[in-house]
């Protein structure tokens, strides 16, 4: 009989921390089959020999060349046998009452994905840290909507193994190493074009672990960078078709909405990929999809573009108080997106 559940962790050198991660969902198994899969992306040493001596044995260990996140989390899923999905970073942690609360609001809402909200809390050497409640998520019900505008941590929503295997088995755009800092974005914006239904379990049964160790969302311009190139692989491959006008629609908003949020002075060139984003992807133009009441106001007379760059002169912080990239860094990696 399949599992209830299977959880797919891609370690690379993550050492002594997985085994708070490991510790988290040994809780949230409880009287639940529950398989993990643990994808070694390269470790060195391989993650075998920490685990035995932290004393846990997986379901199965996968072992392969690096190549990255997005490729791990898919190894994984092709190697998956539960009748659902989570991916789990190995520095991130779940709620003892996780697992069996989204699994039964899928089962009573005949729901292919389930999500929460989410805490986060320091991970050291003395243990898990005192958790922090972050704002709820907000409540969808359909795909589209969820993996655009919401896109939650990736250790949020569990997915029936069924659905998501046929989200990527044919790919609008294949994975590539470009993507993997923000390989959940990737999955995402596959999933967004395959309907299903969503539900909503309040309460933070995801939990985000901090660290002084080195984190994706150490540097805030690669995982920009990583979801522009997404963003506009998905312009270029996604059909121009009737069914498909509400999702180009949600990821032409979503494109406006992270160039008003750039800080000033940022990379000119990225700027204008932003921006040509939503107005190859827009159709009907609503403002108020595109700021709160005052933008809107001054968006009717002016025009969104117009409002937005007001808005940046007053609210926007300057791109030098919170850059951790050099120009030639942040050069190098928009060079290697393709054209858009």
């Amino acid at each position: 009989m399949a599992p209830d559940l299977s959880i797919i962790i891609p370690v690379y050198n993550r050492g002594d921390d997985i085994r708070y991660t490991l510790a988290s969902v040994h809780r949230a198994s409880a009287g639940l089959a529950v398989e993990t899969i643990i994808v070694d992306d390269g470790s060195n040493p391989p993650i075998a020999a920490d685990l035995a001596r932290l004393g846990f044995t997986p379901s199965l260990i996968i072992r392969q060349t690096n190549q990255g996140l997005l490729f791990a989390r898919l190894a994984g899923l092709a190697a998956a046998t539960g009748r659902n999905v989570l991916f789990l970073d190995s520095d991130d942690l779940v709620g003892p009452e996780k697992f069996r609360r989204q699994l039964a609001a899928m089962a009573a809402n005949k729901a292919a994905i389930s999500y929460t909200d989410t805490a986060h809390g320091r991970i050291d050497a003395s243990g898990v840290g005192p958790l922090t409640l972050d704002p709820p998520q907000p409540s969808v019900t359909d795909s589209a909507t969820f993996h655009i505008l919401v896109q939650p941590a990736p250790h949020s929503p569990i997915y029936q193994r069924e659905y998501l295997n046929h989200v990527v088995r044919q790919p609008i755009f294949p994975p590539s190493g470009i993507y993997n800092s923000v390989a959940e974005i990737w999955f995402y914006h596959q999933a967004a074009l395959h309907s299903a239904r969503v539900v909503h379990v309040r309460g933070a049964h995801t939990i985000i672990g901090r660290h002084d160790g080195t984190r994706l969302t150490n540097h805030w311009e690669k995982l920009a960078v990583a979801s522009l190139g997404v963003m506009e692989a998905f312009a270029r491959t996604c059909p121009i078709l009737p069914p498909t006008a509400g999702v180009r629609q949600l990821v032409a908003e979503k494109a406006f909405n992270a160039w008003r949020a750039l800080p000033r002075g940022f990379s000119p060139e990225f700027c204008r990929r932003e921006l040509d984003l939503w107005r190859r992807l827009h159709g009907e133009i609503d403002v108020t999809k595109l700021g709160g009441g005052h933008f809107s106001k001054l968006a009717r007379p002016f025009g969104p573009i117009a409002a937005a760059r007001l808005f940046q002169l007053w609210q926007s912080r300057p791109y030098r108080a919170i850059r951790t990239l050099d120009d030639s860094a942040f050069a190098q990696l928009l060079a290697a997106l393709p054209p858009p």
